[in-house]
């Protein structure tokens, strides 16, 4: 830049000297003013020579310059360099020389500065203006600059922090983003668009929660977002968020914000964690847990977690079933201020084993709780970290109360067994099991059997007071238990069911209990009670009863199983010993059959034998032609009967063999029991005349259904010859009529009739209706009644001793339906 024209100010007069636009001052007290500035002031005048350095100036620049020190050389002589620090400044363009030739008011314009006094460099803010005196015309230049050396050290320090957060922005491997107040996407780190699989234009400007799942979105909307404006923090945030690729990221977002003057956010940066893999493992721990919890809390058996110190880390839910107590109640806490008083003491002493000797142990404990007292099989165990530290302790305790109290049972109910089977009376075995039953099942047992089918009749009491069992039974005799009372004896008679009542007030009288003479009883009226049927293969024997021991104690289930069993066995035992005698009576009845079949079977054996010699002897004497032919027809008729009454034998054996064994075979068809009563009794009239007995036939109308005819047959034949042998010589009379349901036989006999006790067994094998001076095998009854059976119709007797017998069967027209 050229040097201004050539000036002369020697004769202008001192005056005021301004800056453009500004008013003039005496040159003196602009010098005493630029003297005490603490910038550096540098003046020149209209030539471009320097008038004026202050000392600030001098401390940069050095002494004043020559006086001839053109313009063009200014940037050369201080040292003056553009901002890149190694271009010297143009001439031109220097701010002291711009408002000097072009007048041009300069504002901080950053000039480097390199010279003797300062090798290192430092940097100058500077700004000049023109210096006009009272006329308008300029005169000079003034420069007005300050050391920002600092500052722009500074500014470059903060420009390389920036720089290297910018790098580490870019290039750190964690998801980094910045949003604007907006909530717009203003910068996002190369870790975020790779992971993402964004490129950088397709984010930028985007809302930040474009890119979260719709569930993510709106809790960031509806509540995240909100509050971080206010607060200007958040701290791991779970949200999802969405690669390009649609697949779903678990994260935790943290953020804080930058704020402008007034407080407002303007921006805010946010680390995005990526927590999918460990969100998967962590869901897959807590859902392991969840199942581990679940298979734990579903267990019969009690688990429990005590840390070194006997704290609860954790119960499960049979823990909290057993001792009333919630998880939350007692998590953390001492196991002294948990369990009772009588147990804790002893927990410590075998959890302290555990801890001392680090070896698992096992034990069976008794914990009496408020409901009762158990026995559980208690196991401990250490559990052991990864680095062999012992750090806590783990209990499983099963509840082995049943299985003690069923080993209990089994062995009672095996000595019941035992001597159940020592006797074969009924009333010893029950009084028996009344016995075993105190005081195991109770204080006092009674057993009543049935009587008269619908009555209950006390056979056997036991008590553990053996003046009290003596006293019981009198008071039963006395106040025997009412048929109506509920949850009593004759309840399980009506249900066939057991019964419990918390008072046995259903088996002993309350009422009669205020007598003096029953005061040994009176305590137990108010125990509770428990009935249970005697029954065996279905048949109900009777009651036995227990009342218990301890007031205000129900029976439960075990009990009532072991009583019921008790009861069942004692029944079979009665029933083994009924089935005994009737086998004892069936061995005797069978070798009274045998005697009498074979005398029976004997009798025409041995006549036919006798006339068969008879008829030897009188056929030798043919030769002689002494034969009689009416002589040897008798004797063939003899021989003819005989063989007929062997022939029936013989049948009635095969028959009752039959229908013992559930092989009646009916071949039904269309009948008229009238024809059939018609034939029938036209085959026997021969029969009757020698038995001397005057028949009478009622049969005056067509009984038709659908019968077996040769077996209703046989029914009438049996019933005919049993009124024949036994009212020989007597009317009978036999009526076939129609009734409402069916078809009905009447035989009437005058014979000698049948005594009541016989009248119930007489339709049994080898039973006879009368003395057994009449002969025959028994049977001819009881296959009349099977066969009556077979076809679904009923026989009945009424008879008298002296008075004869009628018997009456009765049948449906047709089968009834099974």
């Amino acid at each position: 830049m050229s040097a201004p024209p050539a000036r002369d100010d020697s004769s202008r007069a001192p005056g005021r000297m301004t800056a453009d636009g500004d008013g003039g001052s005496p040159l003196g007290i602009l010098e005493a003013v630029f003297l005490n500035m603490g910038d550096g002031v540098s003046v020149v005048d209209g030539q471009g020579r320097f008038v004026l350095l202050n000392p600030m100036a001098q401390q940069i620049f050095g002494a004043m310059p020559p006086q001839d020190l053109p313009v063009s050389q200014w940037s050369e002589h201080f040292g003056l360099y553009l901002p890149d620090t190694v271009t010297p400044y143009p001439v031109e363009e220097l701010p002291l020389g711009r408002a000097l030739v072009r007048g041009e008011a300069v504002d901080q314009a950053e000039v480097f500065v390199r010279n003797a006094r300062h090798p290192r460099g430092l940097w100058l803010l500077v700004g000049a203006r023109r210096l006009l005196d009272s006329a308008g015309e300029p005169y000079g230049a003034v420069s007005v600059f300050r050391d920002i050396t600092a500052i722009k050290q500074t500014e470059a320090a903060l420009r390389e922090e920036e720089e290297k957060y910018r790098r580490l922005y870019k290039n750190t491997p964690a998801m980094m983003h910045s949003i604007d107040s907006e909530g717009r996407l203003v910068s996002v780190s190369e870790f975020w668009l790779r992971t993402l699989g964004y490129a950088r234009e397709e984010v930028l400007g985007r809302r930040s929660v474009e890119f979260f799942t719709p569930a993510s979105r709106r809790y960031a909307r509806e509540h995240v977002l909100p509050e971080f404006f206010k607060t200007g923090v958040c701290k791991d945030v779970p949200y999802q968020i969405m690669k390009k690729n649609g697949e779903v990221l678990d994260i935790l977002l943290s953020a804080i914000s930058e704020r402008d003057a007034s407080g407002k956010v303007v921006r805010s940066l946010a680390v995005l964690t990526d927590v999918t893999e460990r969100k998967r493992v962590e869901d897959a721990l807590v859902e392991s847990e969840k199942r581990m919890r679940a298979i734990l809390d579903n267990a019969n058996s009690v688990f429990f977690i005590i840390d070194r110190q006997e704290r609860y880390i954790f119960v499960n839910r049979e823990w909290e079933r057993l001792f009333h107590k919630s998880y939350q109640e007692v998590v953390g806490k001492l196991t002294t201020e948990v369990l009772p008083a009588e147990l804790a003491e002893g927990f410590h002493r075998s959890s302290q084993a555990v801890f001392d000797s680090g070896e698992a142990i096992q034990r069976e404990q008794r914990l009496p709780l408020s409901d009762g007292i158990y026995t559980h099989l208690t196991q401990k165990f250490p559990l052991i970290d990864s680095s062999g530290t012992m750090y806590a302790l783990c209990g499983i305790s099963t509840d082995v109360t049943e299985l003690k109290q069923m080993e209990l049972g089994q062995r009672f109910l095996a000595e019941a067994s035992r001597a159940l089977v020592t006797s074969l009376d009924a009333e010893t075995i029950l009084q028996r099991a009344a016995e075993l039953s105190v005081p195991t099942l109770g204080a006092l047992c009674i057993v009543s059997v049935l009587d008269r089918e619908t009555a209950l009749r006390p056979v056997a009491v036991a008590s553990i007071d053996p003046d009290g069992g003596r006293t019981a039974r009198k008071f039963l005799d006395v106040h025997p238990p009412a048929p109506g009372a509920r949850d009593g004896p004759y309840a399980v008679l009506a249900t066939g069911r057991s019964t419990t009542s918390p008072e046995a007030s259903a088996l002993l009288a309350p009422e009669a209990l205020k007598e003096a003479r029953w005061q040994s009883l009176r305590a137990l009226g108010a125990h509770a009670s428990l009935n249970v049927p005697l029954r065996a293969r279905g048949s109900l024997l009777g009651v036995l009863s227990i009342v218990s021991a301890q007031a205000g104690r129900p029976y439960g289930p075990r009990e009532i199983t072991l009583a019921e069993e008790l009861g069942q066995r004692a029944a079979f035992a009665i029933e083994n010993a009924q089935l005994y005698r009737k086998a004892q009576e069936s061995i005797r009845a069978r070798d009274e059959f045998l005697s009498i079949a074979s005398h029976e079977l004997k009798t025409p054996v041995t006549s036919m034998k006798l006339r068969l010699q008879q008829l030897g002897r009188t056929l030798a004497k043919q030769d002689s032609g002494q034969v009689p032919a009416d002589k040897v027809s008798a004797m063939l008729d003899v021989f003819s009967d005989q063989l007929r009454r062997l022939s029936h034998l013989v049948d009635h054996l095969l028959d009752v063999s039959r229908v013992n064994e559930s092989r009646v075979d009916l071949r039904r068809e269309d009948v008229d029991l009238a024809a059939v009563a018609r034939d029938v009794t036209g085959h026997l009239r021969g029969q009757m005349v020698r038995a001397g007995c005057a028949f009478e036939l009622l049969a005056p109308t067509p009984v038709p259904g659908r019968w077996d005819r040769l077996r209703v047959e046989q029914v009438m034949i049996n019933l005919l010859t049993n009124a024949m042998k036994y009212g020989a010589g007597a009317p009978i009379r036999m009526e076939v009529t129609r009734v409402e349901e069916g078809a009905r036989i009447r035989v009437q006999d005058h014979g000698v009739g049948i005594p009541l006790a016989a009248q119930a067994r007489i339709f049994d094998r080898f039973e006879r209706a009368a003395s057994r001076n009449y002969g025959g095998l028994g049977l001819g009854l009881f296959i009349t009644r099977r066969l009556v059976e077979a076809h679904g119709g009923t026989i009945q007797v009424e008879s008298r001793p002296g008075h004869g017998a009628i018997f009456t069967v009765d049948l449906p027209p047709e089968p009834r339906p099974k």
